[in-house]
């Protein structure tokens, strides 16, 4: 089956898989129509009979493996016609893959104009205040540095016209252009050179082997069979069937992966493995697929999957579930099958599941000597230390004193290195904390801890990272007398926000060795704790760590202003490694985003819903449509404004209604069209956050906020609006 943009409304597509079934079961079936084209450029293409209106579009290989069909789609009766008769299925042997070609008599057109680049006809009849959008990013074109017209030809597989065309191109946009339509290979392998990768580097990720010229029909099918780029090989399996079909028309993901993301899914690793990649690089696919090929391989092992929130957890178990409902899920740690919680969900289970003398011996190795009996949690854990200072009444500068300073300074140190008295404190190493404190301040600073801990005992009440921190100290307990730990294999989303309880308690959970931890982060989307080092809880991934640059998800246009974004901020990895965004490239391209400039929030609405409104009429679902703010006050706001639209009123208040987030909760979704609302410089950077914070902490924060606006940007999946009122922000000052 080919990866091709062909979508069935669902009569249709019911049709199709009947069809397809019995082609599977038998290909001489009456009534399927197998029949073969008159005057096709390839003998191979067949069309046949999904029904009156509509016919499937084949091409049959005859070799010594048997007969193999590779359907390329469904479409109406004359158009199936045409693109059987025009198309040919033929080995790419520079590339050693299968791809379809279009073979016409015409000469090829020019590069058509990107919605964006107007061509001279248009400019001349352009309204004189053209709608703004982003400029085009500064970009290189690298091919004509190493390869010329023949070299692509000859050694990478590329087709003639597409090779003169890539070598002529001056923008991502014309680069796009070229190879959009390209078989996915071709369009890859451009998409790489033309951004200054080694062909052999780009060829390991790829997958692909060049293949000297032989017996066309048997390497069709041995090729197609390993499932090659752009194809995925069903056999005889109608669930296989089913499940590809369904996927090619909504979630290509669970089964055309990327050679490189399959080959994480499936790889053993030695021990803890990193896979790092920007934002729709695929990573959260290749946990899925990992847990997937986990479970099947190990029907008895205690698999967890875990992410940073519940949400996030839930949003995984439901992508498990299509992928594979037979995946047996469970709720509960340390029970056969795949647990998918989220990482305060895993404490609190381990909690909940110690008897209590061993729960007393780990809870005073976190808190010191204490009688809490930790039923509560601490929700407001920044009003809790404002209370705590106020009481304590350190001598100290009041930035020290600021709840966010406290907070970070109590999980990055005092949690991480389970301090319980002053004395530890003043000799504790406080190595990545931003600001230097002397021996005064950390007796000053312990008064405040001691304070809030002592409050948290009267109250019974515990926070998250002291729960984690507590369920770590009472599984190495456990580890150390040998008592069996509640997992074998270990997935972790999101790990570039977890915190120190969080490390120590992964690293506990599961016992060193092959296929233990396999963590998904990106250091550009940490919008929650501090960095902090894997070696420091003894997760060694040395060697065993790889970067996605594929963006799969995010328009080229789309991602270049989102990595602009992160610009002037300085990106550390989890191993405190620098890291860059310059690497990655999208797949797809569409129009810029548009930037509006407004003077008011309630313009900014007015705005807003006129880009909702026509995308609705253009048949865009409002669910596929999401609004993104920065605070839940302006939610509220903006929720207000666009139900008081008598054109979206239907649209508000009901599931299938346009979907209004704050920033933070759109982490893990995506959506067809998206609109980012109050991206003013009075907004981001959030002065709230920065107020009266040490300057030494603000950068940390200012960093976290380039990352909130660059998770938010690359949420959409083909058209992004941006609007602010007043002075834009900072970090978009590059892209208008």
């Amino acid at each position: 089956m080919a990866n091709h943009k062909n979508k069935l409304d669902g009569s249709v597509h019911q049709a199709a898989y009947k069809f397809l079934h019995k082609l599977q079961a038998d290909d001489t079936t009456l009534g399927l129509h197998i029949e073969p084209m008159v005057n096709a450029r390839d003998d191979r293409a067949r069309t046949g009979r999904v029904n009156k209106q509509w016919r499937a579009v084949l091409y049959k290989i005859t070799s010594d493996m048997g007969n193999h069909y590779v359907y390329m789609g469904t479409y109406p009766h004359d158009e199936a016609i045409e693109i059987a008769r025009s198309h040919v299925l033929k080995m790419n042997l520079a590339l050693g893959v299968p791809e379809f070609q279009k073979i016409v008599d015409e000469d090829v057109p020019k590069i058509p104009a990107t919605p964006n680049t107007p061509t001279a006809e248009q400019s001349a009849v352009a309204p004189e205040n053209p709608e703004p959008v982003a400029s085009e990013p500064d970009w290189e074109n690298h091919l004509g540095k190493h390869w010329t017209q023949e070299t692509l030809v000859q050694e990478a597989g590329i087709a003639s016209e597409r090779a003169t065309k890539a070598l002529a191109a001056t923008t991502m946009s014309e680069l796009h252009a070229v190879i959009d339509d390209a078989p996915e290979a071709q369009g890859l392998v451009l998409l790489g050179l033309a951004n200054g990768r080694d062909f052999e580097e780009i060829k390991d990720e790829l997958g692909l082997e060049p293949l000297e010229a032989g017996d066309e029909e048997t390497q069709l099918a041995e090729s197609l069979r390993k499932a090659s780029v752009g194809f995925v090989y069903v056999g005889d399996n109608p669930d296989e069937l089913k499940d590809a079909l369904e996927s090619k028309n909504f979630d290509s993901w669970r089964v055309f992966l990327h050679p490189e993301q399959r080959r994480f899914a499936e790889q053993n690793t030695s021990g803890a493995y990193r896979l790092s990649g920007g934002a729709g690089t695929g990573k959260t696919v290749v946990l899925v697929h990992r847990a997937r090929n986990l479970a099947k391989k190990y029907p008895q092992a205690r698999i967890i999957l875990s992410t940073f929130t519940k949400v996030l957890a839930e949003s995984l178990q439901s992508q498990l579930k299509k992928l594979d409902a037979s995946v047996q899920q469970v709720q509960r740690i340390g029970t056969p099958g795949v647990a998918v919680l989220g990482l305060d969900q895993i404490a609190a289970q381990v909690v909940a599941q110690t008897e209590p003398k061993e729960l007393t011996e780990a809870t005073q190795k976190v808190l010191g000597p204490t009688a809490n009996s930790l039923a509560g949690r601490t929700l407001n854990v920044h009003e809790a230390f404002e209370t705590a200072a106020r009481i304590a009444q350190p001598d100290l500068a009041e930035d020290l004193c600021h709840p966010s300073f406290l907070e970070q300074e109590y999980v990055s140190v005092v949690l991480a290195h389970r301090i319980v008295d002053e004395t530890a404190y003043v000799r504790a190493n406080r190595k990545g904390r931003g600001t230097a404190l002397g021996r005064k301040q950390r007796k000053e600073l312990w008064k405040v801890f001691h304070q809030f801990r002592r409050d948290q005992q009267l109250n019974n009440q515990v926070t998250f990272p002291e729960v984690a921190t507590i369920a770590a100290a009472i599984l190495e307990d456990r580890a150390t007398q040998g008592v069996s730990l509640p997992a074998d294999h270990v997935l972790v989303d999101e790990g570039q926000d977890l915190h120190s309880g969080h490390w120590a308690m992964l690293r506990a959970i599961v016992p060193e060795g092959p296929d233990d931890l396999f963590i998904a982060e990106d250091s550009h989307q940490r919008i929650y704790g501090q960095k902090v080092p894997l070696s420091r809880f003894g997760i060694n991934i040395v060697g065993r760590a790889r970067r996605l640059r594929l963006n799969y998800r995010t328009t080229a246009e789309n991602l270049a202003l989102a990595v602009r974004v992160l610009d002037g901020g300085d990106y550390t990895d989890l191993e405190d490694i620098p890291e860059d965004a310059s690497g990655y490239q999208s797949v797809r391209s569409g129009p810029r985003p548009h930037l509006v400039a407004a003077g008011s929030l309630r313009q900014q609405i007015v705005e807003a819903a006129k880009f909702i409104r026509s995308w609705v009429d253009d048949g865009v679902a409002p669910d596929a449509i999401g609004v993104m703010v920065r605070s839940e006050r302006i939610k509220d706001q903006v929720e207000r404004g666009l139900r008081d639209d008598e054109a979206l009123a239907p649209n508000t208040g009901s599931d299938s209604a346009v979907q209004i987030i704050t920033m933070h909760s759109a982490k893990g979704m995506e959506f067809e069209r998206a609109i980012i609302i109050g991206a003013g410089a009075d907004q981001i950077p959030a002065a709230w956050q920065l107020a009266d914070l040490p300057e030494s902490e603000q950068h940390d924060i200012e960093l976290r906020e380039r990352s909130l606006l660059y998770v938010a940007a690359t949420r959409a999946r083909d058209e992004l609006v941006i609007t602010w009122a007043g002075e834009v922000s900072g970090y978009l000052t590059r892209v208008s």
